[in-house]
């Protein structure tokens, strides 16, 4: 390269790194207002200046022939097309949106944090953008703006000043839904509170006012001495005695099933939220009700306030609704009867081909199965009631683990979760181990735990079910997952459940039932570190025994 050449290209180069300075520069004066939309937006009776101003913008930043914005309605949640300038011969938002929902892009670009260009279909073939406008906490619409055909491609300064300008618009309208929203409820609560305030002489009698208001029993209690501060009618009216017989009296002597010194709340430091309890009225009714109880502050004074609703109806009604599910099942098990016995009737015919044979098996096996769910669901009402009357005799608890870990075989397959075996400290499951009561509540019992142990083992786990005792029998099933603090104190009871997918909270309270019912003991440790250990103590038949 002579003299002249390194001229020529020294130029060129001063040229283009002069033109990438004056265009970040350039970039970065726009990009100094474009994060900031007027707060006075939220108070607009309608969102068009808003989606105006992310319209003038965005052109500002790419050559865009046409803009259309489309927002998420609040009642349907579908999106409806809010916005619409410019355009191009042949060239309908719609259209092209439908299109891009049809192939899942519209879907892909929901997904996307930045821009995303596709070929339109008509406007003379031009690019689309799209852009969702979205915040944190959720997608509040769809930005669509159509390039010039053939121009220059937006830089990839111009694309990321873009998102800046979309998001930022995005915080607008949702500063703008969430004020509408706002001073809705707003006015609402303005009403009420216009309607009461020329009748309120004080804060106390304004309370006194709102709290008679609602249906929901509510106590206001000193937490410094337990102490009915204030109740409402409700709540007077349900426990049984006039307010002025329970204001100034402890809360433990009038309603509260708690002890003095052992409050949920107040010495246990626990959140009390919905929870079922049962109280007495005047009259020593038992009242069963759903309960919270909140530390507040009223007048700048600490109380606790409890709220508490007679739930009996809605008692009688799940029991109504339970006898009738109970009377279902119960006749379910006439039509199961042709479903075990006929396939019988057809492996006596001598003409039946081989072929089918093992199907008519696996149909007569499969209703057994049911059978035996059935029996076994109206088995743990009766315990629940106590009317339940066991049939104990000796079973080879060995097999019947045996039994369940091959069931349960998939899942820890699926999983990555073993399942090892311990007698008396030996490894392996030395039988027979026999256990006093019935075949199908062992069953039972430990398809629930080893399932629960299998379904909280981390992946590629261990589930160690160790079988120990002489004059009872322990089994113990261990894992390294941790039971979730906030139902440990609950993990036996009706529908105790935290954090699992699908969770019913009733496999630990119907082993707890069948345990006792075979006249057992069931308990568990559970730690971050240690993991879940659940241990069943069993009871061993007298000898002579013989298993069948």
């Amino acid at each position: 390269m002579d003299d002249a050449q390194r001229l020529r290209f020294l130029a060129a180069r001063v040229e283009s790194l002069t033109r990438e300075k004056e265009a970040a520069l350039q970039a970065l004066q726009a990009a100094a207002g474009l994060g900031h939309f007027d707060t006075s937006y939220s108070r607009l009776e309608s969102p068009e200046p808003i989606l105006a101003e992310i319209a003038c913008r965005a052109g500002e930043l790419a050559p865009l022939r046409a803009v259309a914005v489309w927002l998420v309605d609040e009642d349907t949640q579908d999106m409806v097309l809010s916005l619409s300038r410019g355009g191009a011969a042949g060239f309908d938002p719609d259209a092209e949106i439908e299109a891009l929902i049809a192939d899942h892009s519209f879907a892909f670009v929901l997904d996307q944090p930045g821009p995303a260009f596709f070929r339109a279909k008509g406007g003379g073939g031009g690019r689309l953008v799209l852009h969702r406008l979205a915040t944190s906490s959720r997608v509040r619409g769809m930005f669509l703006g159509l390039l010039d055909n053939g121009g220059a491609p937006v830089s990839d300064t111009a694309l990321a000043l873009l998102s800046v300008v979309l998001n930022a618009g995005a915080a607008a309208l949702e500063s703008y839904f969430l004020y509408r929203h706002l001073a809705s409820v707003n006015q609402g609560l303005e009403r009420k509170v216009a309607a009461r305030t020329a009748q309120l002489r004080r804060a106390h009698d304004e309370l006194r006012l709102i709290i008679d208001f609602l249906p929901a029993g509510v106590v206001v209690v000193d937490p410094a001495d337990h102490r009915i501060m204030d109740i409402n009618s409700a709540g007077a009216a349900m426990i049984g005695r006039s307010r002025e017989a329970l204001v100034g009296r402890a809360c433990f002597d009038c309603f509260c099933p708690a002890q003095r010194g052992n409050c949920p709340l107040l010495d246990g430091g626990r959140e009390l939220a919905s929870v079922e309890r049962i109280i007495r009225d005047a009259a020593g009714r038992e009242i069963p009700i759903l309960k919270t109880a909140v530390r507040a502050s009223l007048a700048g004074r600490d109380c606790v306030i409890e709220s508490f609703v007679d739930i009996s109806e809605q008692k009688k009604l799940a029991s109504l609704r339970e006898d009738v599910e109970r009377m279902t099942r119960h006749d379910l098990k006439a039509p199961l009867t042709g479903v075990i016995g006929l396939p019988d009737v057809l492996l006596d015919d001598p003409d039946m081909p081989d072929v089918f044979r093992p199907l008519l098996a696996l149909i007569k096996e499969s209703g057994l199965k049911m059978l035996g769910m059935i029996n076994l669901s109206l088995d743990l009402y009766k315990m629940e009631t106590g009317t339940y009357v066991l049939d104990p005799r000796p079973v080879d608890l060995a097999k019947v683990l045996l039994d369940v870990g091959r069931e349960f075989a998939p899942l820890c397959r699926a999983r990555g979760v073993a399942i090892a075996y311990e007698t008396d400290g030996a490894p392996g499951l030395a039988g027979p181990v026999v256990v006093l009561g019935e075949e199908l509540l062992y069953f039972s019992l430990f398809s629930n735990l080893l399932k629960n142990a299998v379904e909280a083992s981390p992946e590629e786990g261990e589930v160690v079910v160790a079988v120990t005792g002489r004059d009872m029998v322990w089994v113990s099933l261990s894992n390294a997952g941790a039971v979730p603090e906030a139902v440990r104190e609950r993990f036996f009871e009706k529908y105790a459940t935290a954090g699992k997918a699908g969770g019913t909270g009733l496999g630990a309270y119907s082993a707890r039932l069948i345990v006792e019912n075979l006249g057992g003991r069931i308990y568990f440790t559970s730690d971050a570190a240690a993991g879940t250990t659940l241990v069943c103590m069993l009871p061993r038949p007298k000898p002579p025994f013989a298993v069948a």
